[in-house]
C-alpha cells in the first residue's frame, strides 16, 4: 500500500489528507479494509491520531464503518452517485450564479490557472484532484459561507464521485480530460459573462452532461489511469 510516511507525525489533519490522497488516487481502493495498526505502522504514526483522522473521513463519507467498528473504502453504488449528482445540482448552479455576481479578477484568475492545469494533468487522478479544486473555487467566489459550508461537507465526496464518475467516462469515450478542460471553460466563460442567469444555466448544463453518464451496474472500478 504506498501511503508516505509522515513527518508531523501529531496532526490527525496530515493523515486524512494523506489517506484522502491514497482514496482518490486509487492506492487504497474501493473496498480496502483501514487497520489503525497497520495504517500507524506505515504512516509512522501511533493508532490515536490515525483514529481521529479515521473519525473526520467518515464524517466526509471518505471512509465507512460497520457494526463491528472494521472501516474500509467505500464502493459508491449507481444509488450512492445519482444522491451526490442531485446535491451538486442543488449547489452548483446557485454557486455559478452567485459567482457571476460576486466573483473578482482574483478569483477568475485562478480558475483559469485550473483549467490549463487539467489540460496538462497525465491521470484520472489529477484530473478528478483539478476539477474538483475548480468546483471548490467557483464556491468561494460566490461569496456565501453558508453556501461554503455546505461544499466543505459535500466536498470528499465529490472528489469520490468524479474519480469513480471519470473511470466510468474514460472508459465508455475516451475523452475525460479533454471534455473536463472543455466543460470547464464553457462554465468559466458563462460566470465572467457577470450573468447570473447565464452562468446558472451552464452549471445545469455541465451537471446535466453527467447525467447521461450514470453507470447502472452495481459498482465501479476505481484504478486511475493516463489519459495523456
Amino acid at each position: 500500500m504506498p501511503l508516505n510516511r509522515l513527518r508531523r507525525a501529531t496532526l490527525p489533519r496530515d493523515i486524512r489528507m494523506e489517506l484522502s490522497r491514497a482514496i482518490v488516487s486509487g492506492d487504497l481502493p474501493a473496498g480496502a479494509a483501514l487497520s489503525e495498526p497497520a495504517l500507524a505502522a506505515k504512516l509512522g504514526v501511533s493508532r490515536a491520531p490515525i483514529r481521529e483522522a479515521l473519525i473526520e473521513l467518515e464524517l466526509r463519507g471518505m471512509v465507512v464503518s460497520d457494526a463491528r467498528g472494521r472501516t474500509r473504502v467505500p464502493t459508491l453504488t449507481p444509488a450512492d452517485l445519482q444522491e451526490i449528482l442531485d446535491v451538486r445540482t442543488a449547489i452548483d448552479p446557485l454557486a455559478a450564479a452567485l459567482a457571476a455576481r460576486h466573483g473578482t479578477a482574483v478569483d477568475f484568475e485562478s480558475l483559469d490557472a485550473n483549467v490549463a492545469a487539467t489540460a496538462r494533468a497525465a491521470t484520472l487522478a489529477e484530473v478528478s484532484q483539478l476539477d474538483t479544486q475548480f468546483h471548490a473555487g467557483i464556491v468561494q467566489s460566490a461569496g456565501n459561507r453558508r453556501l461554503q459550508l455546505c461544499w466543505n461537507v459535500l466536498e470528499s465526496q465529490v472528489e469520490l464521485w468524479l474519480t469513480q464518475m471519470q473511470v466510468h467516462r474514460e472508459a465508455l469515450n475516451h475523452d475525460t480530460r479533454d471534455q473536463t478542460v472543455a466543460g470547464h471553460r464553457d462554465l468559466l466563460a458563462a460566470i465572467r459573462s457577470g450573468d447570473p442567469a447565464r452562468a446558472e444555466a451552464e452549471a445545469r448544463r455541465h451537471l446535466a452532461s453527467w447525467a447521461g453518464l450514470l453507470p447502472t451496474a452495481q459498482t465501479l472500478g476505481r484504478a486511475g489511469g493516463d489519459v495523456a
